[in-house]
């Protein structure tokens, strides 16, 4: 018999069909019913349109969508013979804003989903104003990207060849304010010690030293037991180049290079349900995408002591996305320091685009994991278009022999409760996967 769980609050709705074993989950098949259908709009499309639409997929991930398309048609100039200067003022203004993007999606993630829930999981209320912390430090970094990237979510600064801003000395100024205003909150409110501080943690027992809401989150996550489940298959992807992202694989304990050529798409198994999402897979592998990953690949020290000690447990999972919180507020204090003014923002292309008949790929790390957008150009017209997200890595759907991240990591559960809060430390994205 399958007991059907719907998850809300995941930007769209999930469903979870649960079936038990001794009063234990024993297999979990994840459903998205939703369709968007953002592949089909793009298709007969011009290319720079892609650049309108594709940020339109997500209202918490639009500026990654816009990162990838740009990558995307970047790589079929390059394809097609003509690569594209892009200036390190460009290159710096991209990767700062996709990290503040990334930035405010951990804060929302961490206290209007993981803190609210793992309270009601231990029946432990928290105050009122848990979620209006992470509405105040996401709007602060979403201050600061709209300072270059003009408006958020759907922000279409980004273009081949560079950015459409042209920042002054004062905008870099006022950006810096905001950003050391966040890192101060995040030192009074989150960790209780200093940036420098938590940054130089490597153990568990660190942890001790810390004394905002981290430590109470901490603290209900072991009362919990979530150090001893949400175990998955121990095995990890990064497939974005960018400062604080490493593309490689983890698999067998083992570091290894990656080819995105070998990332495969399937259709999901469901029991008796409908879904729009498809499987990302990787040499018919599945992996885990995000913060966990990008830690293990980095050896962030902090992290890679977790892992030792507790793998991929649903405990170490949501510690690795917290502390990247703090690792990409320090990336992108050293990213506005490096900024060199008197560089260009664009540099045209030799070539129009309406010339061009090729293929091309762009990739970047989204808050969940690796966004991959591929589009095959006719005289600059999408011929076609995939989107490859993080949450089909995450939630792909396997039949019980062929699990995903997430469903293995749900087996074992005591409760629908206890399972669907590990599901929820993937950071579920619905619409992102029914596009």
């Amino acid at each position: 018999m399958m007991t059907r769980k719907w998850i809300e609050r995941i930007e769209g709705e999930a469903s979870i069909g649960f079936e038990f074993e001794e009063n234990k989950v024993s297999f979990a098949s994840i459903a998205f019913p939703h369709f968007r259908g953002m592949e089909a709009i793009l298709q007969s499309k011009p290319a720079m349109d892609a650049l309108v639409i594709a940020p339109r997929v997500c209202g918490i991930c639009g500026h990654s969508h816009l990162f990838a398309a740009v990558r995307a048609i970047e790589s079929v100039y390059a394809n097609s013979g003509f690569p594209l200067e892009i200036s390190p003022k460009a290159q710096i203004l991209r990767e700062l804003t996709l990290s503040l993007e990334l930035i405010q999606n951990h804060f929302k993630w961490l206290y209007m989903v993981i803190y609210p829930e793992l309270s009601h999981l231990l029946q432990r209320p928290i105050a009122d104003s848990c979620r209006l912390k992470g509405a105040y430090a996401a709007s602060l970094a979403t201050k600061v990207l709209a300072i270059f990237a003009g408006q958020w979510p759907h922000s279409s600064y980004m273009i081949p060849g560079g950015v459409t801003c042209d920042p002054t000395y004062v905008d870099t100024v006022r950006a810096m304010g905001i950003l050391d205003e966040l890192m101060r909150w995040f030192e009074k409110e989150v960790t209780g010690i200093s940036m420098e501080e938590y940054l130089s943690i490597s153990s568990a027992k660190d942890l001790s030293h810390v004394s905002g809401d981290m430590r109470d989150i901490d603290k209900m996550l072991r009362t919990a037991k979530m150090h001893k489940q949400g175990f998955s298959y121990d095995r990890y992807m990064v497939l974005g180049n960018h400062g604080f992202s490493n593309p490689s694989k983890y698999m067998h304990r083992r570091m290894a290079k990656v080819n995105p050529q070998l990332v495969m798409l399937e259709d999901p198994y469901t029991v008796d349900e409908k879904t729009y999402a498809k499987n990302a897979l990787y040499q018919n592998n599945a992996f885990e995408t995000g913060p966990l990953a990008r830690a293990v690949t980095n050896g962030v020290p902090f992290i890679k002591h977790l892992h030792r000690y507790f793998r991929d447990s649903t405990y170490t999972r949501i510690m690795a996305r917290s502390y990247e919180t703090a690792l990409l507020l320090d990336h992108c204090k050293t990213l506005l320091q490096s900024l060199r003014l008197d560089e260009p923002s664009f540099i045209e292309p030799s070539k129009k685009i309406t010339s061009l008949s090729e293929e091309g790929v762009g990739i970047v790390e989204a808050p969940r994991g690796p966004l991959i957008h591929k589009v095959t150009l006719n005289k600059g017209i999408v011929d076609h278009y995939t989107l490859i997200t993080p949450t089909q890595w995450n939630l792909s759907c396997g039949s019980p022999q062929t699990q995903g991240p997430a469903q293995k990591a749900m087996i074992g559960a005591d409760s629908i409760e206890t399972a669907t809060f590990t599901f929820r430390s993937f950071d579920v994205c619905s619409v992102c996967t029914t596009h």
